[in-house]
């Protein structure tokens, strides 16, 4: 990234503004919709059938989202400070639930006859892991609240997801696509405890041995540890276990260097295409638009909340960082089957959230940016002004600025003291 030296913060550091907005800009509209306006002109001429949620459609799409997850999560690190995992559970617990139903009170104020748009109340509560990933390479942030970002924005996916579910089989009236096979919340629940499980034991086999932890792995252990993970994904995919996917991508990490960031990617593109074929059938901007400012709104109020006792540059940072991506596409994508108009919703619903969190974010630099402005200005301002005793000096001799101890200083008539002797 490009840096441009800027005036001093007010920490006493360099300001240093980063030119990352550029990178955010493409990331967060050029290329989504360009993809996604791909996916509308093929949908036009091959009208992709969602029904089917139970068969290669609903796999397809659980299998974007079990990359999505693993992805986000398998790239999180130890938090900043030990204090602040607290602050993480609560957010991505607590928090997720009081952003779903600040957006779901908002949608239930506006249309009392859809109860289903809380079920994309829901979807829409998280945080999009790859945009925030991307934010943080130029965000001006302490360390601190970056690693609590990070992880917010991972976690929150798997969560959402498991409320997807839940809220799906009791307001939906065909909700058996969404979880892919998984016939009732119980067992949803035992499958992703046994898949846990299972992820453990198979890592305690295939994992280095603790001498050797941090070493490249042989060529042997590296494919045993990948054809594993592959066996994980597809487990996860099958029985919908998002939930035991997601936490075994804490410990279940082998080498795959680019590889991971890669499969990410496609699974983002590849849902961002299926998006824009499905919205061939025509999009809701009206719903879609107060999805997204309740969705950004309820970011700003938990994301005050959360951020309790950090300092304010983190905190407004926090509190606007609410985008939307890979998890409310491929959750827009599961809900398509049982809610017809899920993503007609959901996609302008993102773009409206990644709109405003370019807009208020600029806002804010500008805003920032015009005080320490400001601030430098009144510093030099004041170093070059002349103390107060002198100005009036300089004001009774024509703008002549007179040493102490002349007579101009010392007025007419008037003689320097004599030196005492010693």
């Amino acid at each position: 990234m490009a840096e441009e030296e800027g005036p001093p913060s007010p920490d006493g550091g360099a300001g240093v503004r980063r030119a990352g907005g550029s990178h955010a800009l493409l990331l967060a509209l050029v290329l989504p919709l360009l993809v996604a306006g791909a996916g509308l002109l093929a949908g036009h001429f091959w009208p992709l059938d969602s029904r089917a949620g139970d068969g290669f459609y609903g796999h397809l799409t659980a299998g974007l989202l079990a990359v999505g997850l693993y992805g986000s999560a398998g790239g999180v690190g130890r938090p900043e400070s030990r204090g602040d995992v607290y602050r993480i559970v609560v957010a991505i617990t607590f928090g997720v639930v009081v952003k779903a139903a600040f957006i779901a009170g908002v949608l239930w104020l506006a249309f009392r006859g859809q109860p289903e748009y809380l079920v994309l109340a829901v979807a829409m509560a998280q945080i999009d892991p790859l945009s925030v990933s991307a934010m943080l390479e130029s965000r001006d942030m302490s360390p601190r609240a970056k690693s609590l970002l990070a992880a917010w924005a991972s976690f929150d996916d798997p969560v959402t997801t498991v409320l997807v579910v839940i809220l799906g089989s009791m307001v939906l009236s065909d909700a058996g696509s969404i979880s892919s096979g998984a016939t009732t919340y119980a067992e949803t629940l035992v499958g992703n405890a046994v898949l846990l499980v299972a992820a453990a034991l198979v890592w305690l086999a295939v994992r280095p041995p603790k001498t050797r932890r941090g070493e490249p792995v042989g060529p042997w252990r590296a494919t045993v540890q990948i054809v594993a993970l592959l066996a994980l994904l597809t487990v996860a995919t099958w029985k919908f276990l998002m939930l035991g996917l997601a936490v075994s991508a804490l410990f279940f990490r082998p080498w795959l260097g680019r590889w991971l960031g890669r499969a990410t990617n496609v699974a983002l593109w590849v849902a961002t295409f299926l998006l824009g074929m499905l919205l061939a059938e025509g999009a809701d901007f009206r719903v879609g638009a107060l999805l997204g400012v309740a969705t950004f709104v309820a970011q700003v109020l938990v994301g005050a909340v959360v951020t309790l006792g950090f300092p304010a540059r983190d905190r407004v940072s926090l509190s606007l960082s609410q985008q939307n991506g890979i998890t409310a596409i491929i959750l827009a994508l599961l809900l398509e089957p049982s809610l017809p108009q899920a993503v007609a919703v959901i996609a302008p619903a993102i773009l409206v959230v990644n709109l405003l969190h370019l807009g208020s974010n600029a806002l804010r630099d500008r805003i920032r940016f015009a005080r320490e402005e400001f601030g430098s200005f009144f510093v030099v301002t004041r170093r070059a002004s002349p103390p107060a005793g002198r100005t009036a000096s300089v004001a009774g001799t024509g703008g002549r600025t007179s040493d102490p101890g002349t007579p101009e200083a010392l007025g007419a008539g008037k003689e320097p003291p004599t030196p005492r002797a010693s």
